[in-house]
């Protein structure tokens, strides 16, 4: 009758009654690692603290400091009457050239198109030798 309990379920956890270790052999070992885990974390959180007080001193120093600039400096806006001037002489600057015409329309070369297949030779003639 014993060896039918023995064999009876198969099924049944072998080490029921035993704790379940994972990776750990034994239960002092796993004392032992979860020691020295809690060391560890002891250790980081007083590490983390001593640098949180650094930086709360140094954000303290910094407030009564000069302010560091670091943007680069810049020249002061002109005024609207230099930028009127300024845009005159550009505008006056490229002689015989229009910028705009009249109303703000741009300026448009006249169209043209050739009446024959001898108009429309010599006018590629032309495109050609002013492409240099």
């Amino acid at each position: 009758m014993e060896e039918e309990n023995k064999n009876a379920d198969p099924i049944a956890e072998p080490n029921a009654g035993k704790p379940v270790l994972g990776k750990f052999k034994s239960v002092d070992a796993l004392v032992h690692a979860y020691g020295e885990l809690e060391a560890e974390f002891t250790r980081r959180s007083q590490r983390l603290r001593a640098l949180e007080e650094q930086l709360a001193s140094k954000e303290g120093e910094d407030t009564h400091a000069a302010p560091v600039q670091e943007e680069p400096l810049r020249a002061p806006a002109p005024s609207e009457e230099e930028r009127a001037r300024i845009a005159g002489e550009y505008l006056r600057s490229p002689k015989g050239v229009p910028l705009m015409g009249e109303g703000g329309t741009g300026v448009v070369a006249p169209k043209t198109s050739p009446k024959s297949i001898y108009e429309a030779g010599d006018l590629a003639l032309g495109y050609f030798k002013t492409s240099k």
